[in-house]
C-alpha cells in the first residue's frame, strides 16, 4: 500500500513502525484481519449484547462478560481466539497488538 485512504477509519502500524490509515473493510478484504493470540481491546471498549442480553467481547464474542440484567464485568486483556476477525467492522476498529 503506496497511500494513506482519504476515506479511512483505522490507523495500522506497520513492521517498520510505519502508520497507515485505511478503511476497515480493507484490513478484511486484503486477509490482514489474523490476530489469533494478539490482545485485543474487545472487552474493553466494545462490547456485544446479544439477544438474551448477554454481554460479550465484541460481536465475535470471543469472551462471555455475564448479562446485562445480573452482572457483567470488563475484561482487561482479551486474547483473540479466532483465526480470523469474524465481527463486524466495528470489531475490527479495536486496537490491537501482540503479546509482549
Amino acid at each position: 500500500m503506496d497511500n494513506d485512504h482519504w476515506n479511512y477509519n483505522c490507523v495500522i502500524t506497520t513492521d517498520s513502525g510505519e502508520q497507515r490509515k485505511v478503511y476497515a473493510n480493507w484490513i478484511h478484504n486484503n486477509d490482514l484481519d489474523h490476530w489469533q493470540g494478539w490482545q485485543c481491546d474487545a472487552g474493553v471498549t466494545r462490547f456485544y449484547i446479544d439477544d438474551k442480553l448477554d454481554v460479550w467481547s465484541g460481536e465475535c464474542k470471543n469472551d462471555f462478560l455475564g448479562n446485562a440484567l445480573t452482572q457483567w464485568t470488563v475484561k482487561p486483556h482479551t486474547v483473540c481466539k479466532r483465526e480470523t476477525c469474524t465481527g463486524c467492522t466495528d470489531d475490527l476498529l479495536t486496537s490491537k497488538h501482540q503479546p509482549e
